[in-house]
């Protein structure tokens, strides 16, 4: 696998919705949103209609890879550390590591590629996004294989919607609506993985403060 440069990507919220949705899948009540609209006003769209899931999807899509993998390694575990999911916090802290600094390392930390691609657990499919994030995922060096772009976005929003679906509270909505808020947040470059990311991408959310729904999502490594 060739590792990513995790290098900065050029993006604008008033740029077509339809450069994102070609590389997800929307439901069929989001199809009726003309994608044709600047990303901005085709996401408050989503969410005039409570598209929740269609939300993140697009989201998941809309973000750059490193930034993608972050948002389902954040909202995954929102989640499981109210579950006590044995494994998981090891697995995003290997997860977390390889973000800050891929490298061959880190990435084989992860277990064997096979294996990952097989699983359909949520921590499978958030590792998946990792592997797809690369420029080769063929195991053979002579026959190079490069995933779809689309792949990290697809995983990354399959595993926190199949988070979601554990959420220990009665209103899953609730869950969705701290995803969709987090992920605006990381648009804005907040809860990154360091200090000073050196990507930003504001605009997504028009108001100057988060709306009503959107909790202030628990940072990672809050216990």
């Amino acid at each position: 696998m060739t590792l990513p440069t995790m290098g900065p990507i050029a993006l604008s919220p008033s740029s077509s919705a339809a450069n994102t949705v070609i590389h997800t899948k929307m439901s069929e009540k989001a199809e009726i949103i003309p994608v044709d609209l600047p990303c901005r006003d085709y996401l408050k769209a989503l969410l005039g209609k409570g598209l929740r899931t269609d939300a993140i999807k697009f989201l998941a899509a809309w973000l750059p890879p490193r930034e993608s993998i972050w948002f389902g390694c954040l909202g995954v575990w929102q989640v499981y550390r109210l579950l006590g999911q044995p494994g998981a916090r090891e697995l995003l802290d290997k997860i977390t590591e390889y973000i800050k600094q891929p490298t061959g390392e880190k990435l084989a930390a992860l277990g064997d590629q096979k294996e990952i691609r097989k699983d359909r657990s949520t921590m499978g499919m958030l590792a998946q996004a990792v592997v797809y994030s690369g420029d080769n995922i063929s195991p053979y060096p002579k026959k190079p294989l490069k995933p779809k772009p689309s792949l990290v976005g697809i995983t990354v929003a399959n595993a926190l919607i199949s988070a979601a679906t554990k959420w220990p509270g009665k209103d899953r909505n609730a869950c969705l609506d701290q995803y969709i808020g987090m992920g605006l947040d990381i648009a804005e470059g907040k809860h990154l993985w360091a200090p000073n990311p050196a990507q930003n991408y504001p605009g997504l959310r028009e108001e100057t403060k988060p709306l009503s729904m959107f909790e202030k999502p628990r940072n990672i490594w809050d216990k």
